[in-house]
């Protein structure tokens, strides 16, 4: 080798040396010749251990041979290339665990002949801010969707209570100034009435909006002693009921906000307990299902159910499927569920039958599924 090939390989390792970006070269074969003390780094490799390796074992098994086809081809007909921009392209490092990785291309002549340059990116932590960008977005766009039925709730279900107390006022007056006391009477009653129904529409509100907003404090935690918890703290109410609550499964662990999801418990029991058949005790059947993809929570009941078609719906906020005077309640509780479980990454739904009973179905991605 001549002193100028000597002294332009040398210039060649000190450039690579010196780059803050994870540099390779490699031969016609695939063998990497040269790696700088990035490229070590980001593939977990001790100094010059990478050089003399097929470049094929920075890639994962599976895709290596159809790699080498690549690799071959690419050798016919060089050319500066990006690759991984805006795909899925892995690569492995030397303990085996895998990385999402941009990879750049780009071929030189040497004094030994044509080399490729690689420079690889590793763009685990690029990911891991998209997702997170993405993740609130999402809870953005929750957010605009809960305020559009907050508007809906103001202008609406809040609007009857409020025409209400004002048209019972102009009968007060008129039953006053005529001395009226039975109609006196009935005219505070109906306006008390309505001024209570309208204070619970604005502290269910509230409530939806918390769950909306609030901090989550995250932690790995037993479902099943959270739901005992809950039976526990819930068993007043499911005494005055007379209910028969059964809890049946295998244990698994969440992870999650402890107390959300112990709400979100509470809240499906609750309504269990809302909807029995007249006549009957309640009859509640909670069964956990651990899996290797993912875990199952389901809250059954032999209520008197609604039709499938609304089973879509009835996880809207302040949507009920049986009139007030009839059932309590505002139609809140299933919102703040479907809520918590949306946070949460979870899923939620309802199968039920008229008549029969229903079925709630929370179910829990695991971890790296």
């Amino acid at each position: 080798m001549s002193e100028t090939s000597r002294m332009n390989s040398e210039l060649l390792r000190l450039a690579f040396e010196a780059s803050p970006a994870a540099m390779f070269m490699v031969d016609p074969e695939g063998v990497i010749e040269l790696a700088n003390e990035q490229c070590e780094q980001i593939f977990g490799y001790a100094p010059g251990e990478m050089n003399g390796l097929r470049v094929e074992r920075l890639v994962p098994a599976g895709i290596r041979g159809k790699h080498r086809h690549l690799r071959e081809e690419y050798g016919q007909a060089p050319s500066k290339r990006q690759m991984g921009a805006g795909r899925d392209l892995r690569a492995i490092r030397r303990n085996g665990s895998e990385f999402p990785v941009e990879i750049g291309l780009t071929p030189v002549e040497t004094p030994e002949g044509m080399r490729v340059v690689g420079f690889a990116i590793d763009i685990s932590a690029r990911l891991e801010s998209e997702a997170r960008l993405k993740h609130s977005l999402a809870e953005l766009e929750r957010a605009n969707e809960s305020l559009s039925r907050f508007a809906y709730v103001a202008s609406h279900d809040i609007q009857e209570p409020l025409r209400k107390i004002a048209a019972f006022g102009d009968i007060l007056r008129a039953a006053a100034a005529h001395g009226d006391a039975d109609e006196m009477r009935y005219a505070a009653e109906v306006m008390t009435a309505s001024a209570q129904r309208a204070r619970n529409l604005v502290a269910d509100l509230l409530s939806l909006a918390r769950s909306l907003n609030n901090a989550y404090r995250l932690e790995t935690f037993s479902l099943r002693e959270t739901i005992a918890f809950v039976l526990e703290t819930f068993s007043h109410v499911i005494h005055e009921h007379g209910a028969q609550v059964e809890c049946s499964g295998e244990d698994f662990r969440v992870d999650g906000d402890r107390s959300q999801t112990a709400q979100m418990v509470q809240n499906l029991v609750s309504n269990a307990l809302k909807y029995h058949k007249p006549g009957e005790p309640p009859r509640i059947r909670i069964k956990l299902a651990p899996g290797e993809a993912e875990h199952r929570l389901s809250v059954e009941d032999d209520g008197i159910g609604f039709a499938a078609a609304q089973s879509g719906e009835i996880f809207e906020p302040f949507r009920r499927l049986h009139r007030s005077a009839d059932i309590p309640g505002s139609g809140i509780g299933l919102a703040i569920c479907k809520t918590t479980a949306a946070r949460h990454g979870w899923r939620i739904s309802a199968a039920s039958t008229p008549t029969v009973g229903s079925t709630f179905e929370v179910v829990f991605p695991c971890k790296g599924a």
